[in-house]
């Protein structure tokens, strides 16, 4: 025994003085981990008010987004009918389109053939 301190007693200071160290040294942390803990609070409340006036925005525009997706709905079935319908007039008039050119080629090819036999006339004579 060292001077009536037995080594239990020691042993039992030393870690108590660890312990008072441990906590001497924690105080800065646990000080940061309470203002962080304060920052995250004010950002979620942050985040809170601006959910709010995301979800009144989007309670607002949510009629006239309606609106307008109706109206491209009609758009585009507007715009299907007119190709449709663009197809269907090509088709009606591509017939008529290549005889009415083919008959205009003919006449032009024949005219062009006439005149030259009526200007070979010419020279003979």
């Amino acid at each position: 025994m060292i001077s009536g301190i037995a080594i239990s007693d020691l042993a039992f200071l030393l870690v108590a003085i660890a312990f008072f160290l441990l906590m001497i040294y924690l105080i800065p942390t646990v000080i940061q981990l309470r203002n962080t803990a304060k920052a995250i609070e004010e950002f979620l409340q942050k985040g809170k008010e601006t959910m709010e006036g995301i979800n009144s925005l989007v309670k607002k525009l949510d009629g006239p987004a309606d609106d307008v997706g109706g109206m491209l709905k009609k758009i585009a079935e507007v715009a299907l009918k007119v190709v449709h319908m663009v197809d269907m007039v090509v088709s009606q008039l591509k017939g008529a389109i290549i005889v009415l050119t083919s008959i205009i080629a003919g006449i032009e090819f024949g005219l062009k053939h006439f005149r030259k036999k009526e200007g070979d006339k010419d020279v003979r004579e």
